[in-house]
């Protein structure tokens, strides 16, 4: 009997366990990261190693903030007037401009500034046309 009482108390709460995961792994990717930079003198695996770990760790934080008591209740409690959020449609084309101009923009970065102008300007008419969207509500 006194065996499983001191099991019991062991006991880790279930909402603990994913942010615990993420944070773990984000902490030893950096970690590899910060090795890897030291040693092997590449700047592209290092980039996306410190990216991993970071996405990770963001993970991690938002899995955290999710499983404290409360935080639940909280965000269903409250409305949108409330909390000063914005309307956002259920179907749009909108975000898929926005999508396509910030990969041309990205793209050229690599590729030059005749792919980069065309995405800015598709990257601006996606956000406007998003934003006149939400507030028209459509």
């Amino acid at each position: 009997m006194a065996g499983s009482e001191s099991h019991e108390a062991a006991r880790v709460d279930d909402r603990a366990v994913p942010w615990r995961i993420f944070v773990t792994i984000g902490v030893l990717v950096a970690v590899v990261a910060v090795v890897y930079w030291y040693t092997a003198y590449e700047d592209a695996g290092t980039v996306l190693l410190a990216v991993a770990a970071v996405l990770a760790l963001w993970c991690g934080v938002y899995l955290w903030l999710r499983s404290r008591p409360g935080a639940v209740e909280r965000a269903a409690a409250s409305s949108p007037e409330e909390t000063g959020s914005l309307y956002l449609p259920h179907a749009s084309v909108w975000p898929l401009a926005i999508g396509l101009g910030g990969a041309l923009v990205l793209n050229g970065l690599v590729l030059g500034t005749w792919v980069a102008v065309p995405g800015v300007g598709l990257l601006v008419l996606g956000i406007a046309g998003f934003v006149r969207q939400t507030r028209r509500r459509d």
